[in-house]
């Protein structure tokens, strides 16, 4: 099997929401709550060079799914002619309740697993889940995110690269987008 699912545990806690990055040159908006609001994804610059990115990022935060969006990012990369795109999509789960506690996102990276075996999805790339301690501090709770590293193998032209990559997060933004919204108190409305 060409795809693999990796899971880790990383010691680094963020704020969310996080300001806009400063400096020049940045560009960056910093935390865009896009829960329900699908024309906001424009909001965000990786969108720009990444339809694919887009569409995650509007399925993911459909008024209909239990999940809200953090960050992401996308890049292409070369080397000696060489080419391999690696990004990353972050998410949470929007309530409190289940955001605050680690195994849920343990089942989530689990049911993943099993959706890449039983879909059969098996193209030259990595997923790397990333579980992230986080303080929602619009819900004033402490809390987890999942970051989601996609990275392709490398080929002999960008569009492969790029090609793999798209069909990466289409997938990941499949899989999060079968999940219906529970009947919870959300952290962000939409």
């Amino acid at each position: 099997m060409q795809t693999t699912v990796i899971l880790s545990v990383k010691n680094q806690p963020h704020l969310i929401p996080y300001p806009p990055a400063t400096g020049e040159n940045s560009g960056h908006p910093g935390f865009v709550p896009l829960k329900g609001k699908p024309e906001a994804v424009e909001a965000i610059p990786a969108v720009h060079e990444s339809e694919a990115l887009k569409q995650a990022l509007v399925k993911i935060n459909g008024s209909n799914t239990p999940f809200i969006t953090v960050a992401c990012k996308q890049v292409l990369n070369n080397h000696a002619g060489r080419f391999w795109t690696r990004g990353y999509l972050e998410f949470a789960l929007n309530y409190v309740e289940l955001a605050k506690d680690s195994p849920n996102y343990f089942l989530l990276f689990e049911q993943f697993t099993k959706y890449v075996i039983d879909s059969k999805f098996n193209i030259p790339v990595d997923f790397n889940f990333e579980l992230h301690a986080a303080t929602f501090s619009k819900a004033a709770a402490e809390g987890h995110t999942a970051c989601v590293w996609i990275t392709t193998a490398e080929f002999p032209n960008e569009d492969g690269a790029l090609k793999t990559w798209n069909q990466s997060i289409g997938f990941l933004a499949e899989f999060l987008g079968c999940y219906e919204k529970l009947d919870l108190p959300a952290i962000y409305e939409g």
